[in-house]
């Protein structure tokens, strides 16, 4: 069972990153190349843009690879635990639980920004917050999944637990530091990097969660 997840979780990551490598280079990299113009504009930096763009499916690819194979060993050893009733619906649902974890969360409390939009002398601490984050995101919604487990039951288990998560999230985002950012760029410009960054990831966790669903089955030994 543990070998089969996490073979599927390698395969759907894989197609999963190459779908979110294009959705990117798409809807994301219009802004960063603005943002890159700017920057070179300013300070007299050279990019290799082309290469840049050449490498991203394939990083997109990797990470997506990466995530589903974290993602088939949580669903052999969470999957049953999901509130639905099929593989599919099951998936989608680990999926969701670790994106608003590992990428929903952070987002509110770090947005990204494109290049030269943040201060360099806070690299190291916005890099150990943000890592912080990703990894308290989940085991927040986990506990709150819990904690409404404990508080209510039946359909009220979910409303719960949604108030313990923002609960959570509230206690999280309070304790972490803040640090600046933007820079001299438009705010349109950061806001539209900052949405597509989330809808790649978005597009990522959902292909990871609905392609993983998909390739479940019976005779793999996931139930249907």
């Amino acid at each position: 069972m543990l070998a089969v997840c996490l073979r599927r979780g390698l395969a759907a990551g894989l197609a999963a990153g190459i779908l979110a490598g294009l959705f990117a280079l798409v809807f994301a990299e219009p802004a960063m190349d603005r943002a890159i113009d700017r920057e070179e504009h300013h300070h007299g930096e050279v990019f290799s843009r082309a290469q840049q763009k050449g490498g991203l499916i394939l990083a997109t690819a990797l990470y997506g690879a990466s995530a589903g194979g974290i993602f088939g060993l949580l669903a052999a050893r969470f999957g049953e635990r999901m509130p639905a009733r099929c593989e599919r619906g099951r998936s989608l649902a680990l999926a969701g639980a670790l994106f608003a974890g590992a990428v929903l969360l952070p987002f509110l409390k770090y947005p990204p920004v494109p290049p030269g939009g943040s201060d360099p002398s806070t690299l190291a601490e916005r890099t150990a917050a943000y890592l912080a984050l990703v990894v308290l995101g989940p085991l927040s919604v986990a506990v709150a999944w819990r904690l409404g487990g404990r508080l209510a039951e039946g359909a009220l288990r979910l409303p719960a637990a949604a108030l313990s998560l923002a609960a959570l999230w509230g206690l999280l985002l309070v304790a972490l530091p803040s640090f600046r950012g933007g820079g001299g760029l438009p705010g349109g410009l950061v806001w539209e990097f900052r949405i597509a960054s989330l809808a790649t990831q978005a597009v990522l966790w959902g292909g990871i969660g609905l392609l993983f669903g998909l390739m479940g089955g019976r005779g793999e030994g996931a139930p249907s």
